[in-house]
C-alpha cells in the first residue's frame, strides 16, 4: 500500500473550490487501485490537497502518468507549484 499527499494553494474561492471537487469526484471513483481519497484542508496555511491511498506503487504511478492528475493544477488553480510527499504503509489499523 502506498500513500501519496498532496499539499498546495489555491487560486479559488471555496465555492469553487467545492464545486471544482464535486465535478471531478467521479472520475476518482474510477481510479485503478485507489482505495480512499481524503480531501483535506489546512485554514492556518491557507493549503488544501489531497491524501491519496493507494493498492501499489505502480498504481500510484499509473495515477501520476494520467491526465487526471496531470489536469489537477490547472483545475484547482494552484498558486505555486505542489508539495507531494510519498510513503510506504508498514502497517494499519483495520484492513482496507
Amino acid at each position: 500500500m502506498e500513500i501519496m499527499v498532496l499539499l498546495f494553494e489555491t487560486g479559488l474561492k471555496i465555492e469553487e473550490l467545492i464545486k471544482t471537487s464535486n465535478e471531478r469526484f467521479e472520475k476518482f471513483q474510477h481510479v485503478k487501485g485507489l482505495l480512499q481519497k481524503f480531501y483535506i484542508s489546512d485554514p492556518n496555511s491557507n493549503q488544501v490537497g489531497g491524501i491519496y491511498v493507494f493498492d501499489s506503487k505502480e498504481s500510484l504511478e499509473a495515477f501520476r502518468e494520467s491526465e487526471l492528475s496531470k489536469s489537477t493544477s490547472e483545475a484547482y488553480k494552484f498558486l505555486e507549484p505542489e508539495d507531494v510527499r510519498f510513503f510506504d504503509v508498514s502497517r494499519t489499523l483495520r484492513e482496507l
